[in-house]
């Protein structure tokens, strides 16, 4: 009988190596702010490691805990407003924050689209 290595990859869609500036805000925090500022303040600025149109891997610890669920804006190049969605923390490690994204607008998901199809994947 041959034999037969099987690959299994759990996410829907392929991540590529993708450092895409990332703010975003716990949504918890909406309740405790006080004004602009107070947004500013909180609202915390990080770069992506890799993405995918299902989520994607920011870099470092920020103050994060899996469950979370986070207001993003991505700014890719080839897109003149940032991207909106809302994404949840899915895992924690010491290599960086996991997000599976929750909603997207249809207009901004083929906009990340395009922009990832144009990033040669990881080898």
């Amino acid at each position: 009988m041959p034999e037969a290595n099987i690959s299994f990859n759990k996410r829907a869609y392929p991540r590529v190596p993708a450092h895409i500036p990332v703010s975003f805000l716990v949504m918890k925090e909406h309740k405790e702010l006080k004004d602009v500022r107070e947004l500013i303040e909180k609202t915390k600025t990080v770069q992506s490691i890799d993405a995918s149109l299902g989520g994607m891997k920011l870099e470092g610890n920020p103050d994060l805990e899996k469950g979370d669920i986070l207001t993003i804006k991505l700014t890719i190049p080839t897109k003149s407003a940032p991207i909106s969605a809302f994404a949840e923390v899915a895992w924690i490690n010491a290599g960086g924050v996991g997000v599976r994204f929750l909603t997207m607008r249809e207009d901004d998901l083929k906009a990340l689209d395009l922009f990832l199809q144009s990033i040669p994947p990881a080898e």
